[in-house]
Parts: C-alpha cells; sequence; structure tokens
C-alpha cells in the first residue's frame, strides 16, 4: 500500500475546511494502515462533529475505500451528523439574522 499524504479544502455549506490526510500515520509495514485526518475550519467556524473548528480523527485506512478520497469520507461523515438537532439549532442561530 503506497502511503497517501494529502492537503485539501472542501467547501461545505458555507463553511471553509481544510483537511489534512495521512493514510499511514504511524508508518506501519504491516500490511495494516492507521490513517489520520487533521480538520481545521476557517476562522474555527464549529462543525457538526466538532464545536472548537478542529478534530483530530484516527481510522483504519481501508475504511475510506468505501468513500473514495478523504474529502468524500469528510464530507459524508458531515452531511450524517448534521441530521442532529443541536446541530439544526445552531446552524438556524448562526444563519439568523441580527440587527444589532
Amino acid at each position: 500500500m503506497s502511503e497517501v499524504n494529502k492537503k485539501s479544502i472542501l467547501v461545505w455549506r458555507g463553511i471553509k475546511i481544510m483537511i489534512h490526510y495521512k493514510s499511514n500515520y504511524f508508518d506501519s509495514t504491516n500490511g495494516f494502515s492507521i490513517a489520520h485526518f487533521d480538520i481545521t475550519t476557517e476562522n474555527r467556524v464549529p462543525l457538526p462533529f466538532t464545536e472548537s473548528g478542529y478534530r483530530s480523527h484516527f481510522l483504519d485506512a481501508s475504511e475510506l475505500e468505501e468513500y473514495g478520497t478523504p474529502n468524500d469520507y469528510v464530507k459524508a461523515w458531515l452531511e450524517e451528523t448534521a441530521k442532529s438537532e443541536k446541530w439544526k439549532k445552531q446552524e438556524r442561530k448562526r444563519n439568523q439574522l441580527s440587527l444589532f
């Protein structure tokens, strides 16, 4: 398995997200690979899976195969976690215009 070390940008619902993905984070040579996502939003805007705008996430690299690309994985994760009532409420509040 060749190592992938990729930086990319995803814009999701108007939020700019910087994604750094490394497919073999611990330099394993035995065929098993732990991958790592480093996810940060511009201006640390919250996301459904992080209130701070930053998330470090480890996974088995083979899990990414179902999604294709690191961006596709993160987008699917965002869409799934955005179904929560907590996120819907926060998103409505963020999109609400204020006169003061």
